[in-house]
């Protein structure tokens, strides 16, 4: 029976009461996996994938739940004690705040999971999620690292982006079990930003991203506002540079379909961690020619030039522009043979060999396996990284027949199998 003394105390008590039974029976929901993501798009997660992320999830919950039950003791117990009323407000505000932060969480997850809408999305993306696993895992075994579950999930936009495994997420005290990968519409089957974000987390678990970040301003000694400029943005430098070791001259062509904004391409907005896309694209051509020797993407800078004149920005960046084209060579050189922490000082090349996707690499491939290679479970299985690059590169090539290539893509990456 309350034996609080005045009416404003027993109205405060009877506030909290209601509130903080709100709120308990709002996280209540959160139990069924299903209220943010359909258990069907749950079976296309793989089980190395779905599992310690459906366990993360739970717990957070379950923390929730506890700390509702606790709070509404308080809550019960201010009721005959006045002076507890304003720590149990407080609780109450906690509790509110904590129930935000659970549900930002699962609705991240649960549109994540929840964007394999058909059969054909959920062997697509089970697809990428194995390829992009497959494409940190000789980097981090070699650095002593265990494999990382990936989760790619479909979104819109132009460019991909990661939620790193390892991070902090937005509840208190949780930490992200997979590496969650947005894929964007346009890329889903020329998907060669799926190594770029794989790379971000492979360069932040070698601590290549600083290594890097020495070298190419080593190359460019001499030139303070150029080393200004470009060390900044040595993570995602480290990120292109990763996707290009896994796909070749297709992460090049991709990647400038999607920075060829004539309104973007030249502009440098300040603190923008990404290179400059017209900067961005030369240093791509300049990797292929570093690897690989002249090329068709010798033909994709001039025609990059071209179409977009550096005289078309404001001066200044104009002759950071200009002057960054004529040490590109030497960028491209420090990029391949920067040292990698996690790999004892070695470049990452010592384990992501560029030649295999070189042209006339992938034209080796394609002989070989003849008819089979789009079709075959084999190749899917052994050769997929190397099928996005041949993919890509063919695109490129041949822009004719550029739907008949991205086909091709589609079939092999829709129709392969689900893992038992």
């Amino acid at each position: 029976m309350s034996i609080l003394p005045s009416a404003a105390a027993r109205l405060a008590a009877d506030d909290l009461e209601r509130q903080i039974a709100h709120w308990r029976a709002a996280a209540s929901t959160f139990r069924d996996a299903e209220e943010f993501a359909s258990e069907q798009a749950w079976r296309g997660v793989e089980a190395h994938t779905g599992l310690p992320l459906r366990r993360q999830l739970a717990s957070m919950v379950t923390e929730l739940i506890d700390m509702g039950r606790a709070t509404q003791a308080t809550c019960r117990s201010a009721r005959h004690h006045p002076e507890e009323l304003v720590v149990a407000a407080r609780a109450v505000q906690q509790y509110r705040r904590r129930y935000a932060q659970v549900e930002v969480t699962l609705d991240f997850f649960g549109d994540a999971v929840n964007s394999r809408t058909s059969p054909q999305l959920r062997s697509a993306l089970q697809t990428l999620d194995r390829l992009a696993a497959e494409s940190m895992t000789p980097v981090l075994t070699r650095a002593g690292h265990p494999p990382i579950p990936v989760l790619v999930y479909l979104d819109k936009g132009m460019g991909a982006s990661i939620l790193r495994a390892g991070i902090r997420l937005w509840t208190p005290g949780s930490i992200n079990p997979v590496a969650a990968i947005k894929i964007v519409r346009h890329n889903l089957y020329r998907p060669t930003s799926l190594f770029h974000e794989s790379g971000h987390q492979v360069a932040h678990q070698t601590g290549w991203t600083q290594s890097l970040r020495g070298a190419v301003t080593a190359a460019l000694e001499g030139d303070p506002p150029l080393q200004a400029m470009w060390a900044p943005w040595s993570s995602e430098i480290a990120a292109d540079v990763f996707a290009f070791l896994h796909t070749g001259y297709a992460s090049v062509t991709a990647l400038y379909d999607v920075v060829g904004d004539s309104r973007t391409i030249l502009r440098w907005p300040v603190g923008d961690p990404h290179p400059v896309g017209y900067l961005r694209t030369l240093l791509g051509c300049a990797l292929c020619r570093r690897a690989f020797g002249p090329g068709p993407w010798d033909s994709l800078e001039d025609a990059m030039v071209l179409s977009h004149p550096t005289d078309r920005t404001d001066p200044t960046v104009r002759t950071l522009l200009d002057r960054s084209r004529g040490r590109l060579a030497e960028i491209a050189r420090a990029c391949l043979d920067s040292p990698v922490p996690g790999l004892h000082g070695r470049p990452m090349t010592s384990v992501l060999d560029p030649g295999r996707v070189s042209p006339s690499a992938l034209a080796d491939l394609e002989r070989g396996a003849g008819t089979s290679l789009w079709v075959s479970p084999h190749w899917r299985r052994t050769e997929g990284i190397r099928l996005i690059a041949l993919a890509g590169l063919r695109e490129a090539e041949h822009p004719l027949d550029a739907a008949g290539w991205i086909d091709r893509a589609r079939t092999w990456m829709t129709t392969e199998p689900l893992a038992a």
